[in-house]
């Protein structure tokens, strides 16, 4: 029935049902009713006067009665939904005067009710008046409390529908538990940071001494089997068993040499360049990799031709690095994709590949020194490309795709116009001694 009566087309149905039901009846007793020396307009009052008084009660039973007990049901609700709420809420009138309040708002500023009912709400709230002209809004702001302490809070102000005049309702929410959890959070990414930072530069003292030590024995042993092998290769003893020795001892090289780069960054020319060239280099890299392994290659760069200041070598460095491993990932084919877009003051380089994605155990710590899937791989490739990024002001991130493959997200700042400037007249100088 509640559900009826929530619809007005239901409600003019039953009413008009009623209203006609009763005027039959009424027609149909009124003649057995009415003496015969009435006349019409007596009959008519009459008629009318009992029509009203049928009418009246039956519609009162069916359509006033629930209406008025959905109506108090509605309001009780809202009002314990109100006064149970943990954020402040408040009325305010055009003035920015306090109408009525909850208790969870009196709690917060801590003073009664009765305190509280009349008083300009910017008493209490900060930069409420400012806020009062364009709504709905939201600002952040202090609150004060009775004994005059403030706590950071957000404000909602919405308009709220009232017959009487126009009123504004006021959600506060304390913000004191979040801001103090995101000042805990900072700090622990701070000292997991710092870790981090003292991890790595141990590890690098680690690994430039374990690379020094090897390397050395490794060469001498690498020249003697290459002697050995041309020697006996002459006398035809067969050397397939040296070459396999001398293949290996390369592969533990290039694993020592991933070490050394690791733990010795080089600085690199810093210099203003354009993303154009660095991505047209990279493309005929690796072309005849694509083209062997049947993976379909696309670049898109809308903003080719911004320029960046560091060191066009490292970044090539980088995603090259980024582009053979999402070839590695495709063995079988598919499609390796490079776009390019500028975003405020950086540029974006995604390198997305169609290939079985990143496995679950090493995303975690994807960029983490010695964590890879690659059989023959060290695991140092990507820490060394996060470093350049973060050398280069940027950042470099990893995920998986939702629709397979993985895609590594870079972002580098654009070079600032002082500095383009200031290139341009190095530029010129140079070009004018030359001269």
């Amino acid at each position: 029935m509640s559900s009826i009566l929530r619809s007005p087309a239901w409600i003019l149905g039953i009413v008009l049902a009623l209203v006609f039901t009763v005027e039959v009846c009424v027609m149909l007793v009124m003649p057995y009713l009415m003496p015969r020396f009435w006349g019409e307009t007596a009959t008519a009052i009459a008629d009318a006067l009992l029509l009203t008084l049928l009418c009246a009660p039956v519609l009162w039973w069916v359509i006033i009665g629930p209406l008025r007990r959905i109506a108090i049901q509605e309001h009780l609700r809202s009002e314990t939904i109100v006064a149970g709420a943990s954020e402040g809420i408040l009325t305010l009138n055009e003035q920015g005067e306090i109408q009525s309040s909850n208790r969870a708002m009196t709690d917060l500023v801590g003073v009664n009710l009765e305190e509280l009912i009349g008083q300009p709400a910017r008493q209490w709230i900060d930069q409420l008046s400012c806020s009062m002209g364009i709504l709905p809004t939201t600002l952040k702001t202090t609150v004060r409390r009775a004994n005059g302490e403030e706590f950071p809070a957000e404000v909602s102000i919405r308009d709220y529908p009232s017959e009487s005049q126009p009123l504004r309702i006021a959600v506060i929410r304390d913000l004191t538990q979040s801001q103090r959890a995101e000042e805990e959070r900072l700090i622990m990414a701070r000292e997991k940071e710092s870790l981090r930072a003292q991890q790595m530069a141990t590890l690098a003292q680690l690994a430039t001494g374990v690379a020094h030590e090897i390397r050395n024995p490794l060469t001498s042993i690498k020249m003697l089997i290459q002697v050995n092998r041309e020697a006996l290769s002459k006398e035809g003893f067969e050397t397939d068993d040296l070459e396999l020795v001398e293949h290996e001892i390369r592969r533990m090289e290039r694993s020592v040499s991933g070490l050394l780069d690791f733990a010795r960054p080089e600085d690199g020319e810093r210099r203003l360049f354009q993303l154009d060239d660095v991505l047209r280099t990279t493309s005929q890299l690796i072309e005849g990799r694509c083209k062997q392994q049947n993976v379909e290659l696309n670049i898109e760069s809308n903003f080719s031709e911004s320029t960046l200041h560091g060191d066009p070598a490292q970044i090539q460095q980088l995603l090259l690095n980024l582009s053979l491993n999402a070839i590695d990932a495709m063995p079988d084919g598919g499609a390796l994709s490079i776009r390019a877009n500028q975003r405020e003051k950086v540029i974006e380089i995604v390198v997305s590949d169609t290939g079985n994605g990143i496995r679950d155990d090493i995303l975690p710590r994807l960029f983490t020194p010695f964590a890879t899937s690659k059989t023959a791989g060290v695991g140092l490739g990507l820490s060394i490309c996060r470093r350049i990024a973060e050398s280069h002001g940027g950042n470099l991130s990893g995920h998986n795709r939702l629709n397979g493959g993985a895609e590594f997200v870079l972002t580098l700042p654009l070079a600032n116009d002082d500095a383009a400037t200031l290139a341009e007249l190095t530029r010129d100088e140079a070009s004018c001694k030359v001269c």
